[in-house]
C-alpha cells in the first residue's frame, strides 16, 4: 500500500511556472519600487516631523527601572509593571524613615512570583542601588490637597527635586527620567535643567493619562469601544489642557466632518461639558480618596514598555515646545511625541486650528508665569 502512495505522489503534476506578470506583483520590492517608496516616505516624514529630521536607527532592549517615591503613586506604577512584564529588574526607592514599609511592600509583591514573569524588586533608602538604570520614574513630591491647584504645589517641590534629582542623575548618567511629579510640566522643565541631561530624556507624563480620560469618557458617550477613538488632549496637565476636537477619529470618522461644532458652545451639551469632565477628574477622584493613583499606574507602564522596548509609539507628553504653535516661552507642554529608547525621538506637526493654537499659547504663558516665579538654590547664593 506505501508503495503504491509513494508512486502516486511522485506522478503529481509538477507546479506551473508563473508568468512574467504574475512574478511581478507577487515578487519581493525591487530597487525601482524600494527606491519609490523611499522617496514617499522620506517626503512624508518631513511633514509629520519637520526638514532635516533625522531618523534614529532602533537600539538594544533594556531593562532597569527605578522608581523614587514610592506612596500610592509610586507602588501603583510597580504594581502595574510587575503584572505586565514590563522590566526584569525594579528599584523601588524612598526615604529612610519608610524603608521598613517599603521592605514589606516588596516582600508582599514578591510572594506573587508565580503568577508573573521573572522580575528582581528591592527596596532600597541609597541612591546608589539606582545605579545604571534605564528609566528613573520620579512620582516624588508633596501631595495634592482638596481644591489645591497643580501649579500651587511647585515651590514645595522644586525643594524635593533639588534634593533628589542631583543623585538620581549622577547614579545614572544614561537614563531617561520620567517625571509624574505635579505640577508635571513645570516639574518636567525643572528637572532638565537640574539634571543637565539632554531634553530628550526627560519627559513628563503630561496629558497622557487627560487623554486616556477623554477617549473613555467620548467612548462612553457614544457607546463604542475606547480603542476606537482617537484623539488627544494636549498643553498644560491641568486647567488650561486643550482638547484637539479637530483631530478627533472615531473608527476612522473625523467628527468634526458630521458635527463641526465640536468645541464650540453649539456642541451637544454632553460633548461641550466632556472636556470639562476631564480636567475635573483628579480633584473629583481625590475628594473622596485622597489621590489617584491606579490610572497612572498604568500610563507609566505604557510610556516605560515604549522606552525599554524602542516601540516608537506616539503619544501626548510634556516635552520643551518653544517654536511649536507660536510658542515663544521656554516651557514644557504635552505634544504628539515619538518614544523611544532615547526618549523623545520627534515631536509630530500636529495641525491644529486656530482657535486650538491660541488656546495652546495661553497654556505655554500659564506655564511660563508659574516658571517665572522659581527661585532655585543657587539662585539665592
Amino acid at each position: 500500500m506505501f508503495a503504491n502512495l509513494a508512486a502516486r505522489a511522485t506522478a503529481v503534476t509538477p507546479r506551473r511556472a508563473p508568468t512574467r506578470h504574475e512574478s511581478r506583483r507577487c515578487a519581493p520590492f525591487g530597487p525601482t519600487r524600494k527606491r519609490l517608496f523611499s522617496v514617499r516616505a522620506a517626503s512624508l516624514r518631513e511633514d509629520l516631523f519637520g526638514a532635516g529630521s533625522p531618523s534614529i536607527p532602533p537600539t538594544k532592549l533594556r531593562s532597569k527601572v527605578s522608581i523614587v517615591g514610592t506612596g500610592q503613586v509610586g507602588l501603583a506604577c510597580a504594581y502595574s509593571m510587575i503584572n505586565q512584564g514590563t522590566a526584569r529588574e525594579l528599584v523601588l526607592h524612598d526615604v529612610a524613615s519608610k524603608l521598613e514599609a517599603l521592605q514589606a511592600e516588596v516582600e508582599d509583591l514578591r510572594h506573587g512570583a508565580e503568577f508573573v514573569q521573572q522580575v528582581s524588586i528591592s527596596a532600597t533608602c541609597d541612591f546608589k542601588d539606582t545605579a545604571n538604570s534605564d528609566i528613573v520614574i520620579i512620582p516624588a513630591g508633596a501631595r495634592q490637597r482638596e481644591g489645591e491647584s497643580r501649579l500651587d504645589l511647585v515651590a514645595r517641590n522644586v525643594a524635593i527635586f533639588e534634593s533628589i534629582v542631583p543623585p538620581i542623575a549622577a547614579a545614572s548618567p544614561n537614563a531617561v527620567l520620567l517625571i509624574l511629579t505635579n505640577p508635571c510640566d513645570v516639574m518636567t522643565h525643572v528637572a532638565t535643567r537640574i539634571s543637565g541631561f539632554a531634553p530628550n530624556k526627560v519627559i513628563g507624563t503630561g496629558t497622557a493619562l487627560d487623554t486616556s480620560r477623554f477617549r473613555a469618557l467620548l467612548a462612553e458617550y457614544l457607546d463604542v469601544d475606547s480603542g476606537s477613538v482617537h484623539g488627544m488632549v494636549l498643553g498644560e496637565h491641568g486647567d488650561s489642557s486643550v482638547a484637539v476636537w479637530s483631530q478627533c477619529v472615531v473608527g476612522g470618522v473625523r467628527l468634526m466632518d458630521v458635527h463641526p461644532a465640536l468645541g464650540t458652545d453649539e456642541a451637544e451639551a454632553g460633548l461641550k461639558s466632556l472636556h470639562a469632565d476631564v480636567i475635573g477628574a483628579a480633584g473629583r477622584i481625590i475628594a473622596r480618596k485622597g489621590y489617584t493613583n491606579w490610572a497612572l499606574g498604568l500610563t507609566v507602564t505604557s510610556i516605560a514598555r515604549c522606552i525599554l522596548r524602542d516601540e516608537r509609539h506616539v503619544l501626548p507628553l510634556s516635552v520643551p515646545a518653544f517654536g511649536k504653535h507660536g510658542i515663544d516661552v521656554d516651557v514644557c507642554l504635552s505634544l504628539p511625541a515619538m518614544l523611544g529608547a532615547e526618549g523623545v525621538l520627534e515631536v509630530l506637526n500636529m495641525p491644529l486650528t486656530e482657535a486650538e493654537q491660541e488656546a495652546i499659547r495661553r497654556s505655554a504663558a500659564t506655564l511660563a508665569e508659574v516658571q517665572s516665579k522659581i527661585v532655585f538654590v543657587e539662585d539665592r547664593q
